[in-house]
């Protein structure tokens, strides 16, 4: 995003000396197919030129090129030169190649390499560095612009367009869903943040007991409550003694509190596991990889009799026919009975769990996850994103990305921020845009790791948007 937004703002620049005008996708009210439109050309060049700019790591992969002169023949916009600024070194020879083989077009291909990119900023040094050095905050201004100008509508928009997308991914066999702690709370299993304040809690009641104190049950929701209120972002911190207090019962009392007020099933629950029927001749979803220890998802498949195994731990391998549920942070099923070598499975459940996974790039939980995050389509359900592991695995997937278009290839589905109206704090027009800005910034920030986000008002809306994936409906803002 940061060469891209140097090298327009730089061209942008050029061409003013030259008195030609540049027209930016986010100048106008309607879609266009480019990174830029020079109505008027520039250089020696006449004529409506479209821009296109490229970022590769190798010259291998310039044969892509042809695809993006494919789709951009669909969607021309009436062009008469198509500008493809590769941010790569390009031979002159296979420059000649590619215009030999695109004379036939009805518009021409002009071909400008990192060669050329350097000489146009040596145009003006000064502006460049100027630039490179500003860049972040460019990049924030171009962010609050958009997002000021932003339609409340439009995230309902795109919405409609990413469920469309991944209706098709779901039609090809391509979708992997990423479980988080938000998947199952419908079900009544106890949030991350409920299940460390309630064993801290069960933790000092029995060490209290063993002195002749006992906690009644309100006093213990209030304790849980204020917890959960205070220590909202160290659980972790807290986790280290937890474990090392309960010592050999340690995963006996969290499966207990894990399932006290839990149900067999929720409405976003169902709705998941009807993504993993497979339709006549499909598959269905390729994996589910689950960051939760429950065993909903199992016990809803075996009631829809879908073919399935539960894995938690290394050299465990699904059949063709059965669906993988990867449970990377560990699994503590309700009946423990009916699984073999729980004990191989790692709770990653405090400070230490975490770091193993993060200092080992070869665990088996880490590379089960890029190999589905680098090969397939994800879609994250009743995840924050904010687990740093996984932002990291994220990061390396978009790196080694293959899109031609540069388009981030998973989805996220996140409750929008809303400041609420009450006798206190009124929603003024102020309030409405801090809104959009926000919106428009976390969206920049996740498409650097190749997310989309899929918006929503409310969590109860998850069910319907997985539905219209299965049945492939595409839907207007429903």
């Amino acid at each position: 995003m940061a060469i891209e937004k140097i090298i327009l703002t730089v061209f942008e620049d050029y061409l003013k000396k030259q008195d030609k005008e540049i027209i930016f996708p986010r100048n106008i009210n309607h879609r266009i197919n480019f990174d830029a439109i020079l109505p008027e050309g520039f250089d020696t060049i006449s004529g409506k030129v479209g821009v296109e700019l490229k970022i590769y790591r190798n010259n291998t992969q310039i044969i892509r090129i042809y695809d993006i002169i494919g789709r951009i023949l669909v969607n021309s916009d009436n062009i008469d030169v198509l500008l493809l600024v590769l941010v790569t070194e390009v031979s002159e020879c296979t420059k000649q190649k590619i215009y030999r083989e695109t004379a036939h077009l009805n518009f021409k291909i002009l071909i400008w390499d990192i060669n050329d990119v350097v000489d146009m900023c040596r145009e003006n040094e000064s502006f460049f560095f100027e630039t490179y050095t500003n860049i972040n905050n460019i990049l924030l201004n171009d962010t609050v612009t958009t997002g000021l100008h932003r339609d409340s509508a439009n995230y309902k928009q795109k919405r409609d367009e990413y469920v469309n997308q991944l209706s098709q991914e779901y039609s090809k066999d391509n979708i992997v869903l990423f479980l988080g702690a938000g998947a199952s709370f419908d079900a009544g299993i106890s949030t991350w943040d409920n299940l460390i304040s309630k064993l801290f809690v069960a933790l000092l009641e029995e060490k209290f007991r063993g002195n002749g104190v006992n906690i009644s049950f309100d006093k213990k929701d209030r304790i849980v409550e204020k917890l959960m209120e205070q220590n909202s972002g160290s659980q972790l911190l807290q986790t280290r003694f937890i474990r090392s207090g309960f010592e050999n019962r340690f995963t006996d009392i969290v499966s207990d509190i894990l399932y006290e007020n839990s149900h067999s099933t929720s409405s976003l629950i169902n709705e998941i596991c009807q993504l993993c029927i497979s339709k006549r001749g499909k598959i269905g979803v390729q994996a589910v990889i689950n960051y939760n220890f429950d065993d909903l998802i199992e016990r809803n498949l075996e009631r829809l009799r879908v073919k399935y195994r539960s894995i938690y731990a290394e050299g465990m391998i699904p059949d063709n026919e059965e669906v993988g549920i990867y449970h990377v942070h560990g699994f503590l099923p309700k009946d423990k009975q009916i699984y073999k070598d729980l004990e191989k499975s790692l709770l990653v459940f405090s400070e230490e769990g975490y770091h193993k996974l993060f200092l080992e790039p070869y665990n088996w939980a880490n590379m089960i996850q890029l190999n589905y995050l680098i090969n397939n389509t994800c879609i994250f359900i009743g995840l924050s994103m904010t687990d740093p592991n996984l932002r990291r695995l994220l990061e390396i997937s978009a790196q080694k990305s293959v899109d031609i278009e540069k388009r981030a290839k998973h989805y996220a589905i996140l409750k929008r921020m809303e400041f609420k109206e009450n006798e206190n704090f009124g929603r003024d027009d102020k309030i409405v845009k801090f809104e959009k800005i926000y919106e428009v910034l976390q969206e920049s920030l996740f498409a650097e790791l190749g997310l989309n986000i899929i918006w929503i008002d409310n969590f109860s809306e998850i069910p319907n948007l997985l539905k219209k994936i299965k049945e492939n409906k595409f839907f207007n803002g429903e």
